[in-house]
């Protein structure tokens, strides 16, 4: 198995799953790279080069078994476990967050926090929005991932606010970077992808 990984390889990982869960539903059972590989609209050598990074996976003849390899990408990106979710931020994005987690299992969420008065105290499924002092103490020890969505204005003084937390990842919508030394962060500019849009509906060739 190869040590390093690159960023353009983990982030197909996710593709993968997704597309075999679709495969899964239908009551496919095993497939091989070059059929998934056609559904995929990417070349069955890219398929399997990436997934050689992480040891061997199909069977010469036979395929993939679709279950199997379901579940091997969710071990090696670590999703079959249980992660612990804070959010700061809660107005219409970080509501649709919180909605939006809910899908999956694997993240809970467990603590949330907004500088609004008439935020703080209040209920959010069940959970209460705290102030940023109460919100700082659970950091410590409450929870895994921190999700941002809170605006680029108001995220001043929070790479200090982290250094001392026991937070492992950052999934951050605050539309601009911050880098926290041994937390890795997830920096997503929402409009990037709208902006790739529409430069290929000017450059339709």
């Amino acid at each position: 198995m190869n040590t390093y990984v690159s960023d353009a390889v983990i982030r197909r990982l996710p593709r993968y799953r997704r597309y075999l869960l679709k495969l899964k539903k239908q009551g496919i059972t095993r497939i091989s790279s070059k059929e998934l590989g056609e559904i995929m609209d990417v070349t069955a050598s890219q398929i399997r080069q990436d997934l050689n990074h992480f040891g061997g996976f199909g069977q010469q003849g036979y395929g993939y078994s679709v279950e199997d390899l379901i579940e091997r990408l969710e071990d090696i990106m670590g999703i079959n476990k249980s992660y612990k979710v804070g959010v700061i931020g809660c107005g219409r994005l970080g509501q649709s967050m919180i909605n939006y987690l809910k899908q999956d299992p694997s993240y809970k969420i467990v603590a949330l926090c907004d500088n609004r008065p008439d935020m703080i105290g209040t209920e959010i499924d069940g959970i209460k929005v705290d102030d940023k002092a109460t919100f700082q103490k659970k950091m410590k020890t409450d929870f895994d991932i921190l999700i941002l969505t809170l605006p680029a204005a108001n995220i001043e003084g929070l790479e200090e606010d982290l250094k001392d937390s026991k937070i492992k990842g950052i999934w951050n919508f605050s539309m601009t970077e911050i880098d926290v030394k041994g937390i890795h962060t997830s920096n997503v500019h929402l409009f990037d992808s709208l902006y790739s849009l529409s430069y290929y509906i000017n450059h339709p060739e």
